[in-house]
C-alpha cells in the first residue's frame, strides 16, 4: 500500500505564506536542481502554501523549465515524472510518495453518525473525490478505487454542518456530524457550512426535507412533517386533504407514505391536524415525485419514505409535547450500549369537535333550477390515539438490527338534525379506521465494504363505515329512510425483501434486490340489513429488480435498470424499465431527466352514486373489474444551487391508464363500472434562500390533470376531481434566537365542480395565511419550547377536498353538506424535553 509519506525521513516542513498567487504567471528558470529546493523558490518568491518531505524530495532533480499560469499547474508538473502525488487542502498543497500498484484497488467504507446519540443518518450525501454517492438506511457507504489511496471526502446531511476531510482507505470510519443545534444552544463550527435547508434539484423528482425545520412552522406540531411536505411544490395543500398525499396530480391510492419499511394507508385526520404517525419519532424524509428508480415501486404516483429514530444510545432522553387537541409523549431508552428502545404514545383527550355545533345557511341549488338549495356545514366529532415501539441493536460495527411497531385509531363521525321546510331531515354518519403496521430490518455491511439488507414488513388498515338518512314528514304516517348502509373495507400487505448494493469500480456500482408480498382486500357492504357485497380476495406476487448506477465527471450520475413482477393469480408478468440521470452543467448548475414505466397492483378505486359523491375502497387489482393500473412518468428539470441559495424547475408528464370508477345514477341510467384513462403534466418552481438562520422559499406549481372516460361508446373528457391550476406557497422562517417566528401562505386556484349543476354554488379557490411564535427556555437539564400559531388569520372559508358531499331533500331539491377547513384558529403547545 503506498504511504503517504515516506518511511524514513529525518525532516518535515511546513512552508507556508500569505496565500495563492491571483493572477501571477510562476516561472521555473533554474533546472537540475533539487525538487525540494525548487519548491522551496517557489513558496518565497510566490507566497504558495506547500507541505512535503524535504530531506525526501532532495533526492529528486527537477528538469522542468517554464512560465505557468498557476501555482496548481506549476506543480502538477514538477512532480510529474516523479513517484509523487498531490492533495490540495484549503490553501495548502500536500505532496507525497506515491507509486500505484498492477491492479491495486483501494477501498473505503463507513458509517455516517450523529455525533450525540450515535443515530445512522440515512441517505447522506457523500462526495468522494468528485464522485456523488448515497448512504444506505443504516448510514452505511462503500468506495473503491485503482488510483488513489487517499480520498477527499465531503459528508453533508440536512440539519447537520458538512464534514470535509482527507482520509486513506480502509473500512469501518465513523464519521460523526455535528447537528445544527443541541437543546437549546446554536453548535457554532468555525469554517463549517449547515446542510439546512431542503434539498431538491439534485435528483429528478426527489426532494429530501429537514424535519427538524419542520417544527418551528405553524400548526399543532402533532401535523409538523405534513405541514412541511404541503408547502413543497407539486404536492397538493389546497383543501386540506385529511388522509393522503396528492403529488403531481395524482388520484387517491395512487401515492404512499412509508414509516420504517411499512405502509401507511392513512387514518381520517381530519382537518389536517393529526399526522398518521408521530412527528417526534422521525428522522430522515425522502419524497419521490416521480420518475424513481427500480428500488422503489408498487405505486404509480409518488412515494414518501420516512425512517424512524433508533434511539439516545448515550443516554436516556424523552420529549412532552402538549397542545389544543394532544397529549404527544417520545422517550429513548439505552438498554445496553449498542441496543435502544423507543416509545412514543399520542392521545386526544377530549371530543375534538362539538357534533351539535351545526351552522347551516340556504342558498340557491336545484338540479334544473338553483333557487332552493339548503347548504348545511358540519363540524364533525374526532378522536384518535396511536403508539410507536421501536428496538434497535448495532451488530458488530455498522450493522444494525431493528423491530418496529405501530398501531394507531381514531373515529370520524357527524349528525344533523335540521327542520327544512316541512321535514326534518336526519342523518347520522360515522367512520372508524384501525392502521397497523410491523417490520423487521437486518442490514449488513460485508468486508469490503458492500451492503445488503432484508426486512420483513407488515401493514394493514381496517375501515368501517355507517351511514343513515332518513326524513321525517309531519303530514306522512311514516319516515322515509333514503339510506341505511354499514361497510367494511380492509387491506393488508405482507411483504419479504432482500437487497444488495455492491460497488464494482470507483465510478460503477450495481444494486439488485427480490421481494415476495401478499396482499388481501375485503370488501362488505350492507344496506337495509341486507348484504349486498360480499367481496374478498387474496394476491401474491413475486418481484426483482436489477440497476447499475455510474458516475462520470464531477457530481454526475447515469442510472439505469428494471423492475420485475410476477402476479400468481393473474398468471402474467410486468416489467418496468426505468432510466435517470443526472448532469452537472456547471460548478453550480444540473440537469436532471428520468422517464420509467410504473405498475400498481391495488387501488383505491372510486365509487360515485347519482347526486355526485364520491366514496373509495381499496381492492386487489384482477385485470376483470378492477384492472392492473399503468402509469409512465417523464420527468425533465434544472437547478441551481450556490451561497445556500435555491432555484429548481422541473416540468413532468404522466400518463396513467387501468383507472376504474363505479358510477350508479337513476337520472342517467348509470349502474356500472367505468374505465378511463388521465393525463398530467405540469411544472414546479422553487426558490429558497437560507440566510444566518433564517430560511425563505417560494413554491409555484402550474398543472393539468385530465381524463377520458368511455360512456357507452362515447369519450367523454374533463378535468380530474383533484385537477387544480394553479397553486403558490411561500414561507419565511426567522430566527433571532431564543425566539422563532414563521409564516406561511398557501393559495389555489381550485378544483372541478362536483357536478354540472352545483358549477356556481362552491367556490374551492384555497386561500390560507399561518403565523406562527416558538419560545424556547430552561436551558438546563430540562429544556422547554412554547409555541403560538393562529391557523387562517384572515379567516377565509375553505372547503375541504373530498369532504362534500349532497343528499336528497325531495324529487327535485337536493342538500349540500360539507366540512368546513379550518377557521381562524389560535393553537398553543407547550414542550419540554431531557
Amino acid at each position: 500500500m503506498p504511504l503517504l509519506f515516506l518511511r524514513h525521513f529525518s525532516l518535515l516542513m511546513l512552508f507556508l505564506g500569505t496565500g495563492l498567487v491571483h493572477g501571477q504567471q510562476i516561472e521555473i528558470s533554474k533546472s537540475n536542481q533539487a525538487l525540494n529546493q525548487v519548491l522551496t523558490d517557489i513558496r518565497d518568491q510566490y507566497q504558495v502554501q506547500i507541505s512535503f518531505d524535504d530531506k525526501a524530495l532532495s533526492q529528486y532533480i527537477n528538469k522542468t523549465q517554464g512560465r505557468f499560469e498557476t501555482a496548481e499547474e506549476a506543480i502538477q508538473h514538477l512532480i510529474s515524472p516523479f513517484p509523487l502525488a498531490y492533495e490540495k487542502s484549503g490553501e495548502v498543497f500536500i505532496i507525497y510518495y506515491y507509486k500505484p500498484s498492477p491492479n491495486k484497488t483501494y477501498h473505503l467504507s463507513g458509517q455516517v453518525l450523529d455525533k450525540y446519540s450515535l443515530e445512522p443518518l440515512p441517505y447522506s450525501h457523500v462526495l468522494i473525490n468528485d464522485h456523488a454517492l448515497a448512504t444506505d438506511l443504516k448510514g452505511s457507504f462503500t468506495y473503491q478505487s485503482k488510483e488513489d489511496s487517499l480520498f477527499k471526502l465531503k459528508v453533508s446531511h440536512l440539519g447537520y454542518y458538512i464534514l470535509d476531510t482527507l482520509i486513506s482507505t480502509s473500512s469501518n470510519h465513523e464519521f460523526l456530524l455535528h447537528p445544527s443545534s443541541v437543546g437549546l444552544q446554536e453548535v457554532v463550527i468555525k469554517n463549517s457550512i449547515i446542510e439546512k435547508s431542503t434539498q431538491i434539484g439534485d435528483q429528478a423528482g426527489l426532494m429530501k426535507l429537514n424535519h427538524q425545520v419542520a417544527r418551528f412552522l405553524p400548526g399543532y406540531g402533532d401535523n409538523s412533517v405534513f405541514n412541511l411536505l404541503r408547502l413543497q411544490p407539486g404536492i397538493l395543500a389546497s383543501g386540506e386533504q385529511t388522509n393522503e398525499l396528492i403529488i403531481w396530480g395524482s388520484y387517491s391510492g395512487h401515492s404512499k407514505v412509508v414509516f420504517d419499511g411499512f405502509t401507511i394507508f392513512g387514518l381520517k385526520n381530519f382537518n389536517d391536524n393529526i399526522s398518521p404517525f408521530n412527528p417526534l419519532i422521525a428522522k430522515d424524509i425522502e419524497v419521490s415525485k416521480g420518475g424513481y428508480d427500480t428500488r422503489l415501486g408498487d405505486r404509480a404516483g409518488g412515494i414518501v419514505n420516512i425512517t424512524g429514530k433508533n434511539g439516545n444510545a448515550n443516554k436516556f432522553s424523552m420529549e412532552l409535547t402538549a397542545n389544543n387537541m394532544t397529549l404527544n409523549a417520545l422517550a429513548e431508552i439505552p438498554l445496553s450500549k449498542r441496543s435502544t428502545l423507543v416509545v412514543g404514545f399520542r392521545h386526544t383527550y377530549y371530543d375534538l369537535f362539538n357534533p351539535n355545533d351545526l351552522s347551516s345557511l340556504v342558498r340557491a341549488n336545484n338540479d334544473d333550477d338553483t333557487t332552493n338549495n339548503i347548504d348545511i356545514t358540519l363540524v364533525p366529532d374526532y378522536n384518535f390515539r396511536d403508539l410507536n415501539l421501536k428496538y434497535s441493536l448495532k451488530i458488530k460495527e455498522a450493522d444494525l438490527f431493528y423491530v418496529s411497531l405501530y398501531i394507531g385509531s381514531d373515529r370520524f363521525s357527524y349528525s344533523v338534525d335540521e327542520s327544512i321546510k316541512n321535514a326534518r331531515i336526519r342523518k347520522n354518519t360515522s367512520e372508524n379506521n384501525i392502521q397497523s403496521g410491523a417490520s423487521i430490518y437486518y442490514g449488513k455491511t460485508w468486508s469490503k465494504g458492500n451492503t445488503s439488507d432484508f426486512s420483513i414488513s407488515f401493514s394493514g388498515l381496517d375501515n368501517q363505515y355507517s351511514d343513515a338518512y332518513w326524513v321525517e314528514r309531519p303530514q306522512l304516517p311514516n319516515n322515509v329512510n333514503i339510506s341505511d348502509k354499514q361497510s367494511n373495507n380492509d387491506i393488508n400487505e405482507f411483504y419479504v425483501r432482500a437487497n444488495n448494493r455492491f460497488a464494482l469500480s470507483q465510478s460503477h456500482s450495481l444494486e439488485f434486490g427480490i421481494a415476495s408480498s401478499q396482499t388481501q382486500s375485503i370488501y362488505v357492504e350492507d344496506t337495509f340489513q341486507v348484504n349486498m357485497i360480499d367481496h374478498q380476495e387474496v394476491s401474491n406476487r413475486h418481484t426483482l429488480y436489477v440497476q447499475d448506477r455510474f458516475s462520470f465527471g464531477k457530481g454526475s450520475s447515469l442510472v439505469y435498470g428494471f423492475r420485475a413482477n410476477y402476479i400468481n393469480s393473474l398468471q402474467k408478468a410486468y416489467l418496468d424499465p426505468r432510466i435517470s440521470t443526472s448532469i452537472q452543467l456547471a460548478s453550480h448548475w444540473k440537469l436532471n431527466a428520468a422517464m420509467g414505466l410504473y405498475h400498481q397492483y391495488i387501488s383505491k378505486s372510486s365509487v360515485v352514486d347519482s347526486l355526485g359523491n364520491y366514496r373509495y375502497i381499496w381492492t386487489i387489482c384482477n385485470n376483470e373489474e378492477v384492472p392492473v393500473i399503468t402509469s409512465t412518468h417523464i420527468t425533465l428539470g434544472t437547478s441551481f444551487h450556490r451561497n445556500s441559495f435555491t432555484f429548481s424547475l422541473e416540468g413532468f408528464f404522466k400518463n396513467t391508464d387501468g383507472l376504474s370508477r363505479y358510477v350508479s345514477s337513476l337520472k342517467y341510467n348509470l349502474r356500472d363500472i367505468y374505465y378511463f384513462t388521465a393525463v398530467s403534466y405540469g411544472l414546479d418552481l422553487m426558490l429558497q434562500k437560507d440566510y444566518r438562520g433564517h430560511s425563505f422559499w417560494l413554491a409555484y406549481s402550474l398543472s393539468k390533470t385530465v381524463e377520458s372516460i368511455d360512456i357507452n361508446g362515447q369519450l367523454i373528457e374533463g378535468r380530474a376531481p383533484q385537477d387544480q391550476r394553479h397553486e403558490l406557497k411561500m414561507a419565511a422562517l426567522v430566527s433571532v434566537n431564543p425566539v422563532y417566528f414563521s409564516a406561511n401562505y398557501v393559495f389555489g386556484s381550485g378544483f372541478p365542480p362536483i357536478t354540472q349543476a352545483n358549477q356556481s354554488e362552491i367556490s374551492s379557490v384555497y386561500s390560507r395565511l399561518d403565523v406562527s411564535v416558538v419560545y424556547k427556555f430552561l436551558d438546563r437539564k430540562w429544556r422547554g419550547e412554547a409555541g403560538l400559531s393562529v391557523l387562517n388569520v384572515l379567516n377565509t372559508q375553505n372547503i375541504k377536498f373530498a369532504n362534500f358531499e349532497r343528499v336528497p331533500h325531495n324529487q327535485t331539491n337536493a342538500i349540500n353538506l360539507f366540512a368546513e377547513a379550518i377557521p381562524i384558529t389560535p393553537t398553543l403547545y407547550l414542550k419540554f424535553s431531557l
